[in-house]
């Protein structure tokens, strides 16, 4: 008996050493065939070549329209879901000037902050009050002047995000407690992990019964010298002429592809990336990289003929910079159709190396995906953490279902972050690929393990 006892340990023992190496051996095939194709890189730099795809303009379309025919060259079903989306535009005209005594002098870099209203025509002229803590503005005196919020990201912060999140409040209510005092414009400290002489733009927003005034980024090389200045020459004052318009809202499209699942079809995994992008640079990393990651596993899926149980959905967002117009049409779309959505999947992290997932549902699923760490830390993942997965895949709530977010080295995110460098050239093949493996990789050990909420 107790010989049959052993032997029966040692099977059991021998069957899942069976399944690990099996494992082990079909992600290693999956890295095996995006590295050596890059096919996600190559897609990239096709849409990269198409230009900005800023929310609302034709670029957008185009562009996505263009990937719907890609797509269905592979074989995918498609369908595009039209979404109402804000249009603006920034114009021909963005450009400031340090002005002392009366005369131009420095030529400072600056951009409209998403969703800005213009100056007057020929530019506006003012003071400058500096603004390096939220807590100052009640004892400022801005009437008529133009607020300069400097406050730099916190490079203490580990991860970047955080120090993004931490600083992101100049940028986004900066003008509306600005005007709320008397300010006549303000200009903020582009949110850079970098001092660089190339200005980030981004959402700003207004309030209802608060006047609408200009709101523009300032390169962080530019804002470091106005600062200087001023503490030199407290009278100094800043030209600023912008020339940015908001239009009615138009119709865009978010663009859905589905590989069918063999035995749960109405069962959905969902991966994901937004669109659009600003228009400084091509949205390369933002969000060029998780569209291409999305697209490249169902792509490594279907090429390699994996077994999957659900259906596999892409969705390309449309409009997550400008209010998630695309996540919220669909995730609404979602609900009166009564679609399972079982796991949905979000890359918004730029194409840098991958490290993690963060992954959002209860304990228990949480902590079943944190069981697949070994099989992830040969290729240089390991971090497995509880927390927010993404903005888009957020708007379909977390109550019955797992969200993921792909979590790349954040490290140089915010040096291109809504910048003119997003742009091809500051994407490395290799590690974009590697997002791509990663998402497949997990995407086919959840769908196995039926990793998944009320899915049985």
């Amino acid at each position: 008996m107790k010989k049959l006892i052993i032997s029966f340990f040692v099977l059991l023992s021998w069957a899942g050493q069976a399944q690990i190496d099996s494992t082990n051996e079909t992600i290693r095939s999956i890295y095996n065939l995006a590295l050596s194709e890059q096919q996600g890189y190559k897609w990239l730099a096709e849409l990269c070549s198409m230009g900005p795809r800023l929310s609302g303009s034709d670029q957008a379309t185009a562009s996505l329209l263009h990937f719907r025919k890609i797509i269905d060259s592979l074989g995918f079903e498609t369908s595009l879901q039209p979404v109402t989306v804000p249009k603006w535009e920034r114009g021909p005209q963005e450009r400031a000037w340090m002005v002392s005594q009366g005369i131009k002098s420095e030529e400072l870099a600056v951009c409209a902050l998403g969703g800005s209203v213009a100056t007057p025509e020929g530019g506006l002229e003012g003071e400058l009050v500096e603004i390096t803590n939220f807590n100052q503005l009640d004892s400022l005196d801005l009437k008529g002047k133009i607020a300069f919020y400097n406050i730099p990201m916190d490079p203490t912060f580990i991860s970047t995000g955080y120090a993004y999140g931490n600083a992101v409040k100049q940028r986004w209510a900066g003008a509306i407690e600005a005007s709320k005092r008397g300010a006549s414009a303000v200009v903020i400290r582009s949110l850079s992990s970098s001092v660089n002489k190339y200005p980030h733009t981004g959402s700003m927003s207004y309030e209802d019964g608060v006047t609408k005034i200009p709101a523009a980024a300032l390169s962080t090389f530019h804002a470091e010298l106005l600062s200087r200045e001023l503490s030199k020459n407290p009278a100094l004052k800043l030209k600023l002429n912008m020339a940015c318009q908001w239009y009615d809202s138009v119709e865009s499209y978010n663009l859905i592809a589905d590989l069918k699942g063999s035995e749960k079809p109405e069962q959905l995994i969902l991966v994901s990336g937004h669109f659009d992008s600003w228009d400084l640079g091509t949205g390369a990393h933002d969000d060029g990289a998780g569209s291409m990651h999305a697209l490249e596993s169902l792509y490594l899926y279907q090429k390699l003929g994996l077994a999957h149980k659900r259906t596999l959905r892409l969705v390309f967002y449309m409009n997550e910079e400008f209010g998630l117009s695309g996540a919220k049409a669909y995730a609404k779309m979602s609900k009166e159709k009564g679609l399972k959505h079982v796991i949905a999947i979000e890359s918004d992290g730029g194409g840098f190396s991958p490290r993690g997932f963060s992954i959002q549902s209860t304990p228990e699923m949480i902590s079943e995906v944190k069981n697949y760490r070994d099989y992830f830390e040969p290729y240089g993942i390991y971090q497995f953490s509880s927390g927010g997965s993404g903005a888009d895949i957020s708007q379909l709530g977390s109550d019955d279902k797992v969200l993921i977010g792909l979590r790349p080295d954040g490290h140089r995110y915010f040096e291109v972050h809504h910048s003119a460098l997003d742009d091809i050239n500051s994407v490395n093949a290799r590690e974009l690929t590697m997002g791509s493996a990663a998402l497949t990789a997990l995407m086919y050990l959840l769908d196995r393990d039926d990793i998944c909420l009320n899915c049985n």
